[in-house]
């Protein structure tokens, strides 16, 4: 099943988003966003941040 997260929902005013199966991969590809777009370390707090907000897509 899909999930996503999004960039705002981790407080940045920005219309990122990422959509995957794997959570791991969710957390990978919004690190390397955060990394590039934003110039933020993905430290170990915001990547446990992240999973809790990782959603279920809408089906």
């Amino acid at each position: 099943m899909k999930k996503h997260l999004t960039c705002r929902a981790l407080g940045m005013k920005c219309g990122f988003e990422v959509h995957d199966e794997s959570e791991a991969e969710i957390t990978v590809t919004i690190g390397d966003h955060l990394k590039r777009a934003h110039g933020m370390e993905f430290t170990d707090a915001l990547r446990r941040k992240a999973m809790d907000l990782i959603l279920l897509d809408p089906v």
